[in-house]
């Protein structure tokens, strides 16, 4: 005999409970719940009550339902940009093999602009936050360390704030990079951007500019950042394309400020048979993921494994510790460039 709708309906709505999906905006009422789950509104009843009856969930007086033992384990979040992002893509599944090793439920949660509440909501609601954060402003500073819940910053820098902040790339590694470029002999390197900016964008292109001044070099910056939450895989690939068809592009040196403007702009150079690594020194600011599934494969900084430092903050909070004792700005002593296929030397005739 097959078991009955509302056991299996019960079932599916105790797993989205562990894995924290109610977390943020508790049970929902039964007809919602009903829609969510694809089963008639009795039958939902019927499957909150099974929960309430062995212990999961339980009513209020004013007819709630919510999660009984909420803080049985632990729940952790990451908070990030809605923005696709490679990084964002990485501190997740670090995030992920580190919640089944520490035994912590884990949830993504996406912001879609700067004063987005779920900013808020999610350090408010969750044990501790990791936090892929919007530009820091006094007020959100402000609000989230009135939460009183633990957070860290995540590829930024909030230690003035008395924030805890891990910092995998910090910006003056961006001098190392043009380093590497001067040393091939080139004197004139160009800059390309294309995400929008977030502070470190920002960061990475006032060094250039500060680095070109020093030494007396030139370059030209093209900065055509595309509108928040679009693809800047697409956009990076248009704009080279354009600037190569309208012959405006005579880089010999390209920085790259981000991955994404990296890749598709060397796509589109080799369709237009610029060949990186023997017509033009193409680098990126930061580690490129994908480099060595591509060809030529793109010179960049070394990678930074990212599970030491997590592993830090998870321990303490795990122990359930008050007040974080580790230091505010975590960050690589050192990080040195991968030099790879994509940079050349200089060619005479060229400075």
């Amino acid at each position: 005999m097959g078991r009955t709708k509302h056991i299996g309906a019960a079932e599916r709505l105790l797993s989205r409970i562990r894995n924290g999906d109610y977390h943020l905006g508790g049970i929902p009422a039964e007809r919602d719940l009903a829609e969510e789950i694809g089963v008639s509104r009795m039958t939902a009843r019927k499957a909150v009550l099974r929960l309430i009856n062995r212990g999961h969930l339980f009513r209020l007086p004013n007819g709630r339902i919510e999660i009984k033992n909420r803080m049985a384990l632990p729940q952790f979040a990451l908070l990030a940009s809605a923005h696709p992002s490679g990084e964002t893509d990485e501190w997740n599944i670090a995030l992920s093999k580190l919640s089944r090793k520490y035994k912590f439920l884990f949830k993504s949660v996406y912001y879609y602009h700067n004063d987005d509440p779920v900013i808020k909501n999610t350090v408010a609601s969750f044990d501790c936050t990791f936090m892929l954060p919007p530009a820091p402003t006094d007020n959100l500073v402000k609000e989230l360390k009135r939460t009183g819940k633990p957070f860290f910053i995540l590829n930024s820098d909030w230690s003035s704030f008395g924030i805890p902040s891990i910092l995998i790339f910090p910006p003056v590694f961006v001098k190392k990079m043009l380093d590497h470029l001067s040393s091939l002999g080139h004197r004139r390197i160009d800059c390309l951007n294309v995400q929008p900016d977030s502070g470190v964008i920002s960061e990475r292109i006032s060094i250039w500019k500060e680095w070109l001044e020093e030494r007396g070099y030139n370059g030209n910056l093209i900065n055509e950042p595309v509108k928040s939450y679009s693809d800047p895989y697409p956009a990076a690939f248009k704009l080279i394309d354009k600037l190569i068809r309208r012959k405006k592009f005579d880089s010999k040196a390209l920085f790259c400020i981000t991955e994404p403007a990296a890749f598709a702009g060397m796509c589109a150079m080799i369709d237009h048979g610029i060949i990186p690594g023997k017509d033009i020194a193409v680098c990126v600011a930061g580690t490129a993921a994908k480099q060595e599934s591509f060809r030529p494969s793109l010179t960049s900084m070394e990678k930074v494994e990212i599970e030491p430092y997590l592993h830090k903050c998870i321990s303490w909070m795990m122990k359930k510790q008050r007040k974080w004792k580790g230091p505010l700005l975590m960050k690589p002593d050192n990080i040195e460039v991968a030099v790879r296929q994509s940079t050349v030397p200089e060619k005479k005739g060229n400075l």
